[in-house]
């Protein structure tokens, strides 16, 4: 491509170019020029103008539609370009003196790039747009200057503001935030020699250079510091008060802001060696807690790049979809008090969440030596709630340490139910953050008449709603039937709603994928689960898992459990149609729907998928 541009330019510009080896000026200084050509006076200030508007008269006609398309840089909209009016007029002379200006500054260019549309790849984009993609090269300096510019000039303890608030609490908590977060950060940045056998973050020193770790762990307290500080701030305003020691008291709110900090210095540093859940399996949390303090983290951090934003962004996406869903997750621990109905079912799949290791156990087992540090945190045994109940507790362990309700703020989906539960959720979107951490049992203080637990799960429901918003309308116009988006939308909310136990274990989209299908049988649509499939790997975020080993139980086999996982045609022949049929049967229009009781077999020809158990759907077609 750098041949093909070199002809062009020459031809157009009537310049020739000259081997930048061979020719010396001060443009060129300190610039590796080996195997680079020079073309004289091409973007001189006084000729500059006169070359762009030869550039824009090109653009416009047709003459130049070919392998270099100049109008991704010459148009005003620095990233995207409608194909429509690829062939338009050209840009005004504003637009190109800006164009300039930002092609001049690299600081512009950077900003520029990471305004960019983070799904190119979405159908609702109909091809027909073009996207200049933040390079990983950009990426990295982006936000390595932000962390050089912005976190690492920072103090390494708490600031003055910060040591009111908590010194403004209960009991100070200054001696017990700094112990925590060198604890913790140990835990994720090994940099002592530990025992040979030990679990917990990188199992040895050695696998981090050991400077590289102290740096890492300064840069993590450091923005763990500052966004605590915003948060207490911020906390402070909404409640006319200082004293915050519920919120600054509380043990995994505090886990849960520093595994968010080491993970954007993971990021920014692009560490392989220790890719996210490690940050969850070090610190003792779990897929649900972290997904209620990245909004949080985002909003509270202005500095933030955008690049981090949309890392944080993946990973609440992951945390929604699957992690949260997974055993051992403490969504299930405010499900059995906000959904007591679940709990057999969650006692029985053994799904509820372990205690959280306390910090002495952290150490143990991370052989950390804190020598002349402040005594660890003070702990308090979790006591029984306001109705006199003690948290939930495992089937297999008693759980002393309480599960948090999901408390998060950015829910535009109306709940599943219940009359009250908008202005609930409305008044949660601005109570204070303290109530997200707190135990399910613990009252809602905005609604005495209802538990944490109740507010946290239908403010998770809604983002899940959200998130399966976005992927059924890009599925259904991948697949070009975008009348079904509505329908296959309301299947998917009702049985989040009435049938949650089907989403245990497993992940959204494959009850997504089989609500697609479901709703196409009933509206006699000869769509197949091939064609379904074939679009979903299309999808950004498409697993082989998802369609080939869906969770149906556990079976026992030689004298222990294990899981039985089946393929997605399986799933929905055995386990989703029995549990959703009356659902799907209601989307039926009156004057087809046969009764059920007379005619149960003309039903299930509908609603069923004509596969043959003895093929495997992975290897023929998908009916």
């Amino acid at each position: 491509m750098m041949g093909k541009s070199y002809k062009v330019i020459e031809v157009f510009f009537s310049r020739k170019a000259i081997n930048a080896s061979e020719f010396k000026t001060v443009n060129l200084d300190k610039i590796d020029t080996d195997g680079l050509m020079y073309f004289k006076d091409l973007v001189d200030d006084e000729i500059f103008q006169s070359n762009l508007e030869k550039l824009e008269k090109l653009s416009s006609t047709t003459g130049c539609q070919g392998e270099l398309d100049l109008e991704m840089f010459l148009t005003s909209n620095d990233y995207v370009l409608n194909a429509e009016n690829s062939s338009g007029s050209s840009a005004n002379f504003g637009c190109s003196k800006r164009v300039f200006e930002t092609l001049a500054s690299p600081t512009k260019t950077i900003k520029n790039m990471l305004a960019a549309p983070s799904s190119p790849s979405s159908p609702a984009n109909g091809g027909s747009i073009k996207i200049v993609q933040m390079t990983p090269v950009t990426s990295a300096m982006t936000t390595a200057k932000w962390l050089r510019d912005v976190i690492s000039s920072l103090p390494d303890k708490p600031s003055s503001k910060l040591e009111e608030f908590l010194s403004s609490c209960d009991t100070d908590l200054t001696s017990d935030v700094v112990k925590r977060v060198s604890i913790i950060l140990e835990a994720i940045f090994p940099t002592k020699s530990i025992d040979r056998g030990t679990s917990i973050g990188l199992n040895c020193a050695n696998a981090f250079d050991i400077p590289w770790a102290e740096a890492r762990k300064m840069e993590a307290s450091k923005l763990y510091y500052r966004v605590l500080e915003a948060i207490c701030r911020a906390e402070s305003q909404n409640n006319n008060v200082n004293n915050l020691t519920p919120l600054l008291s509380n043990e995994r709110f505090h886990r849960c802001l520093i595994a968010c900090s080491a993970e954007l210095v993971l990021a920014t540093h692009k560490t392989v060696i220790m890719m996210f859940p490690a940050v969850l399996e070090s610190t003792g949390l779990t897929a649900f807690d972290l997904s209620k303090i990245i909004e949080n983290f985002v909003r509270h951090e202005e500095t933030l790049p955008r690049e981090l934003k949309r890392h944080l962004n993946s990973l609440e996406e992951q945390l929604l979809e699957s992690m949260s869903w997974e055993k051992g997750s403490s969504l299930y621990n405010s499900l059995v008090v906000a959904r007591p109905s679940l709990s057999t079912e969650i006692n029985s799949l053994g799904l509820l969440a372990e205690p959280m290791p306390s910090l002495d156990g952290i150490v143990a087992r991370q052989s950390i030596h804190p020598d002349g540090l402040p005594p660890t945190p003070s702990k308090r045994r979790p006591s029984a709630g306001p109705d006199g109940n003690c948290y939930p507790q495992s089937p297999k362990r008693l759980c002393t340490e309480s599960r948090n309700s999901l408390v998060e703020r950015n829910s535009q989906t109306p709940p599943p139910k219940q009359s009250q539960t908008g202005l609930s959720i409305l008044k949660a979107k601005y109570h204070p953050l303290q109530a997200t951490f707190a135990s399910p049992t613990v009252s809602n203080p905005v609604s005495g008449n209802e538990k944490c637990a109740v507010v946290g799960v239908q403010i998770f429901f809604s983002k899940i709603l959200k998130l399966a918003a976005i992927r059924i309308r890009n599925l259904c116009e991948r697949l070009r039937h975008e009348e079904l988006t509505v329908s296959v939308y309301n299947i998917f909310k009702q049985i989040l709603d009435q049938q949650t136990a089907l989403f245990f274990n497993r992940h959204v989209d494959q009850i997504i994928l089989c609500c697609l299908y479901g709703v196409a049988k009933v509206s006699q649509l000869s769509l197949t689960f091939k064609e379904i499939v074939n679009n979903y790997k299309r999808e950004p975020q498409c697993k082989p898992e998802v369609f080939r080993s869906i969770f149906v139980g556990s079976t026992n086999r030689n004298g222990g459990f294990g899981s039985r996982h089946v393929d997605i045609i399986v799933f929905y022949n055995q386990v989703f149609v029995p549990t959703v049929k009356p659902l799907l049967v209601a989307l039926m229009p009156s004057s087809t729907r046969p009764e059920d009781k007379r005619n149960t077999n003309s039903i299930s020809s509908i609603l069923f998928s004509q596969f043959k158990p003895a093929n495997s759907p992975l290897n023929s077609s998908y009916n």
